[in-house]
């Protein structure tokens, strides 16, 4: 399965700053879907250092990031998974909507149209969005699920059989979060320009060019290595009025 991560089952130990920090971010998203002239004021912490971003609106998300071996994967899987039965992720993976980890290994996890399926395939089965089944019973949206027809029109495809659909949805009791973990692995880097390894272009392309249509009470998490300047810009060097991410540094 795509969705699954290799570290699954191995004890995790420390960062429990980070947890802390998404615990926070995850209120404030109830707290934006709440009221939609609510302007929320997020912790983005650097290690040792905090800082404080402002945004406008609700459409904002979480980028993990850190240099290779440092952990993102590891603490991804354990806020999915967790390891600890005392520790505050035991509560906030019931917050998760849907996941995806990507491998560079595993080309099946970097396939737009295989990333789509899966997360609807999540949606469904998690229970927490009553309705959503329903609204892909529309022979039109079904269409688009097709294999082959997914990878021609990906961005058709996620915008109407996961993004308007949930936008239509009853807001549910609390915030969720859709967690991708590597976003950056797909992505090939050259002379400061970011270029796709697919014929439809990538994960984080797809993610980043929607952002706009995410329901004000989702989450938006995501991991990727530092080095990767292209695809972390993608999320982090543009502040639209109601897009802003908050970066957690994992060293």
């Amino acid at each position: 399965m795509a969705q699954t991560s290799l570290l699954q089952g191995k004890q995790f130990y420390c960062r429990e700053w980070v947890f802390h920090k998404l615990q926070h971010c995850l209120q404030e998203k109830a707290n934006c879907s709440s009221s939609a002239a609510n302007k929320p004021s997020l912790v983005a912490n650097s290690g040792n250092n905090t800082g404080v971003v402002s945004g406008k609106g609700a459409a904002w998300g979480v980028l993990l990031v850190g240099g290779p071996g440092s952990g993102k994967t590891a603490l991804c899987t354990e806020l999915l998974w967790p390891s600890s039965p005392a520790n505050l992720q035991r509560g906030l993976h019931r917050q998760a909507l849907a996941f995806h980890f990507c491998r560079a290994q595993d080309s099946d996890t970097l396939c737009v149209g295989g990333f789509i399926r899966g997360l609807v395939t999540q949606i469904c089965r998690s229970g927490l969005i009553q309705g959503y089944e329903d609204k892909l019973r529309d022979p039109a949206i079904q269409s688009l699920l097709q294999p082959g027809e997914c990878e021609r029109n990906p961005a058709e495809a996620f915008k109407r059989c996961i993004l308007l659909p949930l936008l239509g949805m009853k807001p549910p009791q609390q915030s969720l979060f859709l967690l991708v973990d590597s976003v950056d692995e797909g992505c090939n880097v050259s002379e400061g320009e970011q270029t796709s390894t697919s014929l439809s272009g990538t994960i984080a392309e797809l993610l980043a060019g929607h952002f706009e249509f995410f329901p004000p009470w989702l989450l938006l998490l995501c991991s990727a290595r530092k080095q990767s300047k292209a695809v972390t810009k993608m999320f982090t060097g543009e502040y639209r009025a109601q897009d802003v991410f908050v970066t957690c540094i994992c060293n």
